[in-house]
């Protein structure tokens, strides 16, 4: 495949002359760069400065794609919970940056206000031939709207999944938690022990919700294929409650922590203070740098456990993906680097040097992943190709809001003794459902 920079020539020859394959000549770019300068800014929640591994590994492709193609990338870092609704602000204002970071679970509220260009037009063939179909399909359809690609998904990820300790579950005679939730249970509560908890929920994030996460053990049938809902009142919201319940009653969730924000969750998993967790995937590296009160070796991940002897659960949302403003006056320069994101180099250093699961599956085939160091990246691949993963519909109403209300409800199913039937149909109205 040919390098970036002469993509970018080759991209504004075939669309200025309409030239056969394989003629380059120079350019001017739409935005007036001639022969591929330019600024492309880019929103995102990482920093270009910053010291994470993938903030890291951002900063390296930036400056390749910088001394290759004179083009000035200008990352300009958003609270990654206001991105979405920030940037459809700014595509109505005409002040939107040219590539946009977004959550998967958002796409549809950008695309329905325009937010978004088509892909298709600016991806190059080779890049629409050889990446596309390297990439993990659930991901990329769900990116797919009326037949226009309006993102590419970023570090495929299972999302919210357990973390556990290995150590404390050979303290009961398991090398990894049950499956099912009618006998996860009661492993959890024996997990419990003097200051530790068995399984530890995050019960105030906007952007996740345990309860969906736990609900998904029933797999895609929970959303409603033509409302995109969850059925709140239906027998599986209601098993869903009760598993919670007797999570409680068990002793393996506290009543004490009801108003814990993933980061809560983080801090004490990494203090002890849990066996098991709900945790973001992509953090699994930071969970093992900041390990205090346990040996980082140990940590492990596990699918979700399912209902009714249904496949192990894994939601794969919400996740990143990376979209095109349509007000973008750097098309061609703002794809490039998009493009660049996802060679196999580029994929490769996600893996090795931030521990994220490759865009391009086949780089999976790389030595370096039957290394011991890339046991856990196995382990996230195999979760995401496994009968249980589905994403969240491309269209889930009241988004902004689903996981607050859910959230809500599981603080009163935890810490009170209101029937279950009663809060879910409240969490209903609230949605107005």
């Amino acid at each position: 495949m040919a390098g970036t920079g002469s993509r970018l020539i080759d991209r504004r020859s075939a669309l200025k002359g309409g030239l056969a394959a394989g003629v380059a000549m120079p350019f001017i770019a739409r935005s007036g760069f001639a022969q591929g300068a330019g600024t492309v800014r880019i929103w995102t929640f990482m920093s270009a400065e910053g010291q994470s591994p993938r903030e890291k590994v951002f900063k390296t492709l930036i400056d390749e794609f910088e001394a290759k193609n004179k083009v000035k990338v200008v990352v300009e870092p958003q609270p990654f919970q206001e991105l979405e609704t920030k940037f459809v602000a700014a595509v109505a204002q005409k002040r939107a940056p040219d590539l946009v970071w977004l959550r998967d679970t958002f796409l549809s509220l950008v695309v329905d206000r325009k937010g978004l260009a088509d892909l298709n037009e600016v991806l190059t063939p080779d890049f629409k031939r050889d990446a596309l179909p390297d990439m993990f399909e659930v991901f990329t359809q769900k990116s797919v709207f009326d037949g226009k690609r309006v993102s590419l998904p970023i570090w495929p990820s299972p999302a919210q999944i357990i973390f556990y300790r290995k150590d404390t579950l050979r303290e009961i005679g398991l090398d990894a938690p049950p499956l099912a939730w009618e006998t996860f249970t009661d492993a959890a509560a024996k997990l419990t022990k003097g200051d530790r908890i068995g399984f530890g929920l995050p019960t105030s994030d906007n952007s996740v919700s345990a309860f969906i996460n736990i609900m998904s053990g029933f797999g895609p049938e929970i959303f409603d294929k033509t409302t995109g809902r969850l059925n709140l009142t239906g027998p599986q919201a209601i098993e869903t409650a009760n598993v919670v319940r007797a999570l409680v009653a068990k002793g393996a969730v506290s009543k004490t922590l009801l108003n814990a924000m993933g980061d809560d969750i983080q801090d004490q998993f990494a203090a002890g203070r849990f066996a098991m967790a709900q945790a973001f995937a992509p953090r699994f590296q930071q969970y093992q740098k900041i390990a205090a009160g346990y040996d980082p070796k140990e940590l492990a991940v596990s699918a979700w456990p399912s209902f009714g002897g249904r496949p192990p659960a894994v939601l794969l949302g919400p996740y990143w993906t990376v979209g095109l403003a349509a007000t973008s006056q750097n098309k061609e320069a703002a794809a490039a680097f998009l493009e660049s994101l996802y060679t196999p180099a580029a994929s490769m250093r996600w893996a090795k040097d931030a521990g994220l699961i490759p865009d391009r599956r086949s780089v999976m085939k790389d030595p370096w992943f039957e290394k011991p160091e890339a046991a856990v990246t196995r382990n996230f691949y195999e979760l995401l190709s496994g009968k249980g993963a589905f994403v969240f519909p491309q269209r889930v109403p009241d988004i902004t809001k689903i996981f607050s209300v859910l959230n809500t409800s599981l603080q009163e199913i935890i810490g009170t003794d209101e029937k279950v039937e009663v809060i879910l149909a409240r969490a209903k109205t609230t949605l107005n459902w």
